[in-house]
């Protein structure tokens, strides 16, 4: 039986530009990391309404973010700078490797298991969804 100095974090090489590039999936700590710049990342994953106009704001951001903590380097701007600089293809592909390897039965499964978790801790799924220092988004 293996323990948790055995298990080694699942990788996967990318291909981009011609050179190989190795992701892997986003911690917990990389994760909570995003959903705090990111609100809007926070409320699409707790069930929440997000208008295309704050995702469309936020986005490219949101995918360099993922993209620089996927391949190791997670709130570093210099990395953020170069995964933003990245086709979208390029950016397409390494995002959808680091989200098969962050989430690999979906996100539904991890809202499943993170509502779960805040009714063992008696907190509710609308508690953890506003968590946070950021703004509450602005309405139409």
């Amino acid at each position: 039986m293996a323990g948790l100095i055995d298990i080694a974090p699942q990788t996967e090489i990318v291909a981009v530009q011609g050179a190989s590039v190795t992701v892997h999936g986003v911690s917990a700590k990389g994760v909570a990391h995003l959903l705090g710049r990111f609100p809007e990342l926070r409320m699409l994953m707790t069930g929440q309404e997000v208008e295309i106009a704050q995702l469309m704001a936020i986005g490219g951001d949101a995918v360099a973010a993922i993209i620089a903590a996927g391949c190791g380097y997670p709130g570093d701007e210099k990395a953020e700078a170069v995964a933003g600089s990245l086709s979208l293809d390029a950016q397409a592909d390494l995002l959808a490797a680091i989200l098969r390897l962050t989430l690999p039965k979906g996100i539904g499964p991890f809202v499943d298991k993170l509502t779960a978790l805040g009714g063992i801790l008696d907190v509710a799924p609308s508690a953890m969804a506003q968590a946070s220092s950021s703004p509450p988004p602005s309405t139409p």
